[in-house]
């Protein structure tokens, strides 16, 4: 690591007066299992790094607010989140995904917060959690501001929060009545590799119409991508074959995907449409 400077603040308050300085050499780590890999492979030197180590207290929590939202402390482990009794009743798509990321070693140390705040389109819990409609609390001395997931990622590795601001916590809003929700990852390793493609997808059913749909793709795209043209075609709609094969021809159509070791723009096209066709026929099923 060179000569990179190992710090651990007491209170969130000292994290926030060591980022105000704005200085984009400076990581804050919790597990640190994604920083660890970059530096490692020689991709980045941080001249100062943060260890969250000390503030469990402030920031590893899950708890219920009372409007029934979901509240979950930026350093609770994705372990912490797999097993959580308010996840499974609250979330339990994101509670059975969990249990495909990753081994359980890395579930018992990395956190959620470094997992949204990474900016890795690859990961599992950004699209379910952007198809949940999650907010994320960001925190810097100047003050704090909540953003949509759908406005937080930028690019590959890339994200909203500036060198001064840290990420907090995730809330994730009470869900409508009714809601069903699946994902489907598709990887073409193991089940705990990184998926090719990732499919989130949640909505209601009325009387057999379905509506609210929340259609979210990602690993195939630099970013998690939630195709709002396939929800037009999905709402107000029975939830039967021709809407089914509607949705995922759409979904070839404007997905944009990135080619890399994983697959070619066409291949993840096709990939895209397979996997959003499967989870939409899992949902007609529920």
């Amino acid at each position: 690591m060179g000569d990179t400077l190992w710090l651990e603040p007491e209170k969130l308050s000292e994290v926030k007066d060591i980022l105000s300085s704005g200085d984009p050499e400076i990581r804050v780590v919790s597990g640190g299992t994604a920083l660890s890999l970059i530096m490692k492979q020689g991709m980045f030197d941080p001249n100062k790094i943060v260890s969250l180590k000390k503030l469990q207290s402030e920031l590893r929590y899950i708890t219920s607010d009372k409007a029934g939202n979901v509240r979950i402390g930026s350093m609770t482990t994705l372990r912490d989140l797999e097993v959580d009794a308010l996840i499974k009743e609250k979330a339990p798509v994101l509670s059975e995904a969990l249990t495909h990321v990753a081994n359980p070693r890395i579930r018992y140390v990395a956190s959620i917060g470094g997992n949204l705040s990474h900016g890795d389109a690859h990961l599992d819990m950004p699209p379910i959690l952007m198809a949940m409609g999650a907010e994320v609390k960001i925190e810097s001395a100047k003050g704090d501001r909540w953003l949509d997931l759908k406005e937080f990622f930028k690019g590959y590795y890339e994200t909203a929060i500036e060198p001064d601001e840290i990420l907090t916590e995730i809330m994730i809003p009470k869900q409508a009545e009714g809601i069903v929700g699946t994902y489907i990852k598709y990887t073409t390793l193991s089940n705990d590799d990184w998926p090719t493609v990732g499919v989130a997808a949640f909505l209601k059913k009325t009387d057999g119409i379905a509506g609210d749909s929340r259609i979210v793709i990602s690993a195939a795209t630099d970013i998690p991508t939630q195709l709002f043209d396939v929800q037009h075609i999905i709402d107000g709609n029975q939830l039967d074959k021709t809407t089914i094969q509607k949705a995922a021809e759409k979904a070839f159509e404007v997905a944009e995907p990135l080619e890399d070791l994983r697959g070619s723009v066409w291949y993840k096209k096709e990939m895209v449409k397979v996997h959003v066709r499967k989870a939409l026929e899992q949902l007609a099923k529920e």
